[in-house]
């Protein structure tokens, strides 16, 4: 019997190995172009890679005015909507549970509260560690929010009501300075110039309006939030009313730092500083008192004690330095409720 023998499918056309290839007979192997495609998913600020990429269309819902938030004209503009960008993103997931129901973000930024006094008693880099606030304008309020050196945000969290501010202006020398009607000024250092002057601009017309959102306390100060369910807490009580949370006390941590500089810090946090403090103490300590205690040979080879004025003098020396520490820390404390 002759007939045509059938091509060995290694030498068989193009079009014949594509028809076996992708037959019913060989199930899973599919063209890559088939199949039912996948739904792109929603961009929000953790997936997002730009800030760009939040002025689309595809953006999941969200409590943010992104473009109030990321307007961007000009390279020097682009430049703080990028560093918007990524103190928006740091503190999204906390500002999700501070915010109240319909409420939304118009501006972020960040600077610190130190004053210059305070600078001078403590050291800047100890008030700049402690003083750091992400300050975010909401529909309602102002939110303060601590943050650390990579914009992550802490313990503390105030506000402060849109009624309760009589003006907000951009000072000469690099300021952005907010008076509460009870008088009390509030300067935030590290506010960059353009971000002051587009906060003046914003808070004049809103502070006009004022807020028809009540405030539970005085909406005429600074108010503390506390750390557990984010409800005003006046004074400083040693746990919420609303939540029953504890709450770190402002004498138990000046009692500390009035033992030794920088237990107080610990207490209530404030790692950096401690360490900084503890080193700075231990070093006065070693020099007034652990040396002299050891004595000295002189060039006969007999050992120096000091007198008793020299212990006098040593006595007065530590307490300043402990009282100044304990005041100190006293201060960092009453700037909010620390979670205990």
């Amino acid at each position: 019997m002759t007939g045509r023998l059938a091509t060995p499918a290694p030498f068989a056309s193009p079009s014949s190995r594509y028809a076996i290839r992708y037959s019913p007979l060989h199930p899973g192997r599919l063209p890559r172009c088939a199949g039912p495609t996948q739904p792109r998913p929603m961009i929000n600020l953790q997936n997002a890679r730009r800030y760009e990429d939040l002025l689309g269309a595809d953006v999941e819902p969200s409590p943010y005015e992104f473009a109030l938030l990321f307007q961007a004209n000009g390279w020097l503009a682009r430049r703080r909507a990028k560093d918007r960008f990524k103190l928006l993103r740091a503190l999204d997931p906390k500002l999700r549970e501070i915010l109240r129901s319909g409420e939304r973000v118009y501006f972020v930024t960040s600077g610190t509260t130190a004053s210059l006094v305070e600078q001078f008693f403590v050291g800047a880099f100890v008030a700049q560690v402690v003083n750091r606030r992400a300050l975010a304008f909401t529909t309602e309020r102002v939110l303060l929010l601590q943050i650390d050196s990579r914009k992550r945000p802490r313990e503390l969290v105030s506000q402060i009501s849109y009624a309760s501010i009589a003006e907000v202006k951009s000072t000469w020398s690099g300021y952005c300075q907010l008076t509460l009607r009870n008088n009390e000024k509030l300067n935030f250092v590290g506010v960059p110039k353009a971000d002051r002057q587009n906060l003046a601009a914003f808070l004049a017309d809103v502070v006009k309006r004022g807020t028809t959102t009540p405030f539970s306390g005085d909406a005429q100060a600074l108010e503390h939030l506390c750390p557990h369910c984010f409800a005003v807490v006046p004074g400083h009580p040693g746990q919420c009313p609303i939540c029953r949370g504890g709450l770190k006390q402002a004498r138990t941590a000046m009692l500390r730092s009035l033992l030794f500089p920088g237990l107080g810090d610990l207490y209530l946090g404030h790692r950096a500083v401690a360490v900084f403090e503890m080193l700075g103490a231990a070093l006065v300590w070693l020099r007034l008192v652990v040396a002299p205690l050891a004595g000295a040979p002189d060039a006969d080879g007999n050992v120096l004690r000091p007198d008793a004025a020299y212990w006098a003098t040593v006595i007065v020396t530590l307490a300043i330095i402990h009282g100044l520490d304990a005041a100190a820390t006293r201060s960092f404390a009453l700037k909010g409720h620390h979670p205990a």
